[in-house]
């Protein structure tokens, strides 16, 4: 009879996570907000290369709860809505929260796009 010598719980605990640690040196390190909302901006770059525009919003709503005031992401949402989902009032929705978010400054460039894009819906609807 083969005598099979086992360790404890914790020496096997204790082995898994050495070998996690060696083949994976990063994988328990958080990334930033920066980092994240960088990856989720290039997943939404290729969900909308795809077609893919449920996934899409997922990865703006990703955006969203890591940075609630990313007007890129607020703007994009809206487009979405408007030119690909044609749901308009949820389009006016978030271009009117853009507007409102940018409205000390005139100049901004999310509030030019915002405001072209509500005029171009307006005109569909009159």
């Amino acid at each position: 009879m083969l005598q099979v010598k086992r360790s404890g719980p914790v020496a096997t605990r204790n082995r898994v996570l050495s070998a996690i640690l060696t083949c994976l040196p990063g994988a328990w390190i958080q990334p930033s907000d920066r980092d994240l909302v960088a990856l989720y901006r290039m997943r939404y770059r290729m969900a909308m290369e795809e077609n893919k525009y449920d996934a899409a919003m997922i990865f703006l709503n990703k955006i969203l709860e890591v940075e609630p005031l990313n007007l890129e992401a607020k703007l994009d949402k809206g487009e979405l809505f408007h030119r690909h989902l044609q749901e308009y009032d949820r389009a006016i929705e978030q271009y009117t929260k853009v507007i409102r978010l940018t409205s000390s400054d005139e100049s901004s460039e999310y509030q030019k796009r915002a405001r072209g894009s509500m005029s171009e819906l307006m005109e569909m609807f009159s």
